[in-house]
């Protein structure tokens, strides 16, 4: 994605950033409006979601009925918090 095509949408960072939280339901409805106001005016970052939705789609199809060990669930949430404060540091 080259930065001219986001031109006149500087909250495309902040979107991008929290696209999977927008996916998951895990937005407060202020936030799901706009996100979703976003993705209606801003073409990149709608094909950046549809790519991320269809991602989603394989993995659940691919790893239904599994369940990860308890403790790869705890590391890589672990991972997910250390990465998160380093970002927003």
């Amino acid at each position: 994605m080259t930065q001219d095509a986001h031109a006149g949408h500087g909250d495309c960072s902040e979107v991008l950033h929290r696209i999977y939280e927008y996916l998951d339901g895990e937005m407060s409805p202020e936030d799901v409006r706009r996100v979703a106001a976003h993705l209606g005016e801003c073409q990149p970052c709608l094909a950046e979601h549809d790519l991320d939705v269809a991602l989603k789609q394989v993995v659940r199809r691919s790893c239904s009925g599994e369940t990860a060990p308890l403790a790869v669930r705890l590391q890589i949430m672990q991972r997910i918090t250390t990465v998160r404060l380093e970002h927003d540091g």
